[in-house]
């Protein structure tokens, strides 16, 4: 059980990391690398609901009811229990800190695109419970990695001077990010989920 949960993080950390393989959280992951004092919360937040939507849906797709309901219903039940999940996560926060002010960032870490192809990714490879949240935690590492790779790329860019100033900013991390997922795609081979 604990070979397949590690076996399963650094599946989706290494070989298919979402982020670049298959651009899920991409644009969010773009957003906050330049914004460092939003970096690390909202990139534990993904981290943290897609580890937490993957376990209670995977859960939820070994009762036989809801194993043999359409796409689409599961896709309509996944959002429930995302949306379960972060309300749930929010007023959590709110008892605990008495503010209401940082909430906004647990909701862009909660409708991550990535956070919501998680538990159809493990349901469409047949991942067992402890597969599921190990490949949950390993997106979530996988988009950590990404924003960090992502800033770092950024700041070399902004430093390099003797670069042409038609690919200057976002144009040359385009570049970056296209040739960092070259990179994790030859890893794979393919593309496996998509």
């Amino acid at each position: 059980m604990i070979f397949a949960f590690f076996n399963a993080s650094v599946f989706a950390v290494l070989l298919q990391n979402l982020v670049f393989n298959g651009g899920f959280g991409m644009s969010e992951a773009i957003r906050i690398a330049t914004k460092p004092k939003e970096f690390y919360p909202i990139a534990l937040l993904v981290a943290f609901f897609t580890s937490a939507t993957a376990a209670v849906c995977s859960a939820l797709d070994s009762i036989n009811i809801i194993n043999t309901l359409s796409t689409a219903e599961h896709l309509g039940i996944y959002c429930v229990v995302l949306a379960v999940i972060y309300l749930a996560f929010t007023a959590v926060v709110i008892l605990i800190t008495h503010n209401k002010k940082n909430t906004h960032r647990i909701g862009m870490a909660a409708v991550n695109t990535l956070v919501l192809a998680v538990p159809i990714i493990n349901r469409r490879a047949a991942f067992n419970l402890a597969e599921s949240i190990g490949f949950g935690l390993g997106a979530g590492v996988a988009f950590i990695i990404a924003v960090l790779l992502i800033s770092a790329a950024e700041d070399r860019i902004k430093a390099n001077e003797t670069m042409s100033n038609a690919f200057k900013g976002k144009p040359a991390l385009f570049i970056y990010i296209a040739l960092i997922s070259l990179g994790f795609a030859g890893l794979t081979g393919q593309s496996l989920f998509v």
